[in-house]
């Protein structure tokens, strides 16, 4: 197993496995929308050197998303991700059972991107970024490799 480490800022340690071609996000505290930007603008240039195109965030210490993050999300980050990463990107989130439920009923009140399925489906942010929302590492992780097999095929 090869790690290799971007220097860690302090609410979010960046770190990509090379034998899972997985970029890791692990979030470590509750954050504001400038950490938010600066976290994610920092992984997509990490990921930009390595040609990462499947990412795992860990969201179970950090807080959930407000209304301002998500018209960053979309309108600054969906857009840089699309110009640096080009191709198809995915990005498994693990969030903890009680932000799941917020997640889920934050969606049902805010217009989010159009689901492909049900409720557990993954979410389409554009024709490049595909999002889906986890409780389990073992399965994100599994989501991502089955990702990157279609991608591949």
């Amino acid at each position: 197993m090869t790690i290799i480490e971007k220097s860690d800022l302090p609410y979010l340690h960046i770190y990509y496995q090379k034998d899972l071609c997985v970029l890791f996000c692990r979030w470590r505290m509750p954050v504001e929308l400038v950490q938010v930007s600066e976290g994610y603008m920092a992984a997509l240039q990490f990921a930009s050197h390595l040609d990462a195109h499947f990412w795992l965030h860990d969201l179970r210490l950090r807080n959930t998303y407000c209304k301002k993050e998500r018209h960053w999300f979309t309108h600054t980050f969906v857009p840089a991700a699309n110009k640096l990463l080009g191709g198809s990107n995915f990005i498994a989130y693990l969030v903890s059972p009680l932000q799941r439920e917020c997640l889920l009923q934050k969606k049902a009140k805010v217009n989010e991107p159009v689901k492909q399925g049900g409720e557990n489906e993954p979410v389409k942010y554009s024709l490049f970024l595909t999002v889906h929302y986890f409780t389990n590492e073992h399965d994100a992780l599994e989501w991502l490799y089955g990702c990157r097999v279609r991608i591949v095929s």
